[in-house]
């Protein structure tokens, strides 16, 4: 039976325990996509006890930034920062993944740009305007997602994470909702999800077999016409299929359609609500694990109380990713791992830390004031 603290092995790579701390968008890079002291800080305070770091959303273009201060792989120049947050996260025994992402039509506007790509228009911000993408454009951002893998693996980073979820680029071509094409890049689950096997092609051809490439992806999208759990496993078999190695299982808890001024955008949340429980989101994980067979890592209030331990030992989960908890109280893994539970500091889940970078500020915590 596993446990938390059991080793774990994606290819050659030897993860110390099975928890993950998640790509955690802290605002705190600069506007050029540059490392600065605060971002290293806040990934030295919580590498120590994790087995594996992924680092936040990191922008392929700069056109595809979430927040202003998302951090970027869109230029050679942004290696020697990125390496030196590796070297910060292997010093404090973790080891090192990236999030490469595009935000889409949910991108921060640029002060001479107020446009976002697209797969069919559906907007999400009423400051930026969706662009339905031309079939050389989508190409073009394959490409992008390719020489962003290439400088992520010559920065050190022990593997990449393709962000297909939360309805940034990838997921609006993915779901159904936001997903109208009638080209090969729209139709069914396996038409939508083109351009994600697309991606994932180029960086295995770039990054060679052995490099391992997580996917993150939505199980479900609890709203009206969006994915459901089947398409996910269409869209997850595919991904396997092209030499995916983790999947990395997240989710829409809740949203739908939001009249704002003269238009209707779509919004949508990927926080679970006070009132779901711990856990609410692994057995979507495991179904996607005994279906596909990949390694999966589940998300949803897991940082305290019995829920991760259970994940793992009785559901098969092989890694459990710890989130707000680790912002509200960076030692919530040793805890758990020593089984000391009682001394978490407890994330109130108030939702600061969201609202926070929503606002394009630099992330906050209202119980953790020592951030960053």
């Amino acid at each position: 039976m596993s446990t938390l603290g059991n080793g774990f092995t994606i290819k050659k790579l030897a993860v110390k325990n099975r928890i993950v701390l998640p790509p955690l968008t802290t605002n705190y890079g600069t506007e050029e996509g540059f490392i600065t002291e605060k971002v290293t800080r806040f990934y030295k305070q919580r590498s120590k006890d994790v087995g594996l770091v992924i680092v936040e959303a990191t922008a392929v273009l700069p056109n595809g930034r979430i927040v202003p201060g998302s951090l970027g792989l869109w230029d050679d120049s942004q290696i020697a920062g990125m390496a030196g947050l590796v070297k910060t996260i292997r010093e404090g025994g973790a080891l090192a993944v990236v999030q490469l992402n595009h935000a889409g039509s949910r991108c921060v506007p640029s002060e001479n740009e107020i446009y976002g790509f697209s797969p069919s228009g559906i907007p999400f911000r009423p400051d930026v305007k969706p662009v339905i993408m031309s079939v050389a454009e989508i190409e073009k951002i394959v490409d992008d997602f390719g020489n962003a893998a290439v400088r992520a693996f010559e920065a050190g980073f022990d593997g990449v994470e393709i962000h297909g979820a939360h309805f940034y680029l990838i997921s609006q071509f993915l779901s159904p909702l936001t997903n109208k094409r009638d080209d090969q890049y729209g139709g069914g689950a396996k038409g939508r999800a083109t351009l994600a096997l697309e991606i994932v092609r180029t960086l295995r051809k770039r990054l060679g077999q052995e490099y391992p490439i997580f996917f993150r992806l939505n199980a479900v999208e609890r709203l009206e016409g969006g994915q459901v759990l089947e398409d996910a496993l269409v869209i997850a078999r595919s991904l396997a299929d092209e030499g995916v190695d983790v999947l990395d299982v997240s989710l829409i808890t809740h949203g739908g359609w939001k009249q704002v001024g003269n238009q209707k955008l779509i919004v949508g949340s990927s926080a679970l609500s006070k009132d779901e429980p711990s856990g609410a989101n692994v057995d979507l994980a495991a179904t996607i694990k005994k279906k596909i067979g990949l390694p999966v890592i589940a998300v949803g209030k897991l940082g305290s109380g019995t829920a991760a331990v259970k994940a793992v030992s009785d559901k098969d989960i092989d890694m459990i990713a710890i989130g707000r908890q680790m912002i509200c109280d960076p030692e919530t893994a040793r805890k758990m791992l020593d089984g000391n539970d009682d001394k978490i500091i407890p994330c109130e889940e108030c939702l600061n830390c969201f609202a926070t970078i929503g606002r394009g500020a630099p992330m906050a915590c209202k119980v953790n004031r020592d951030l960053p």
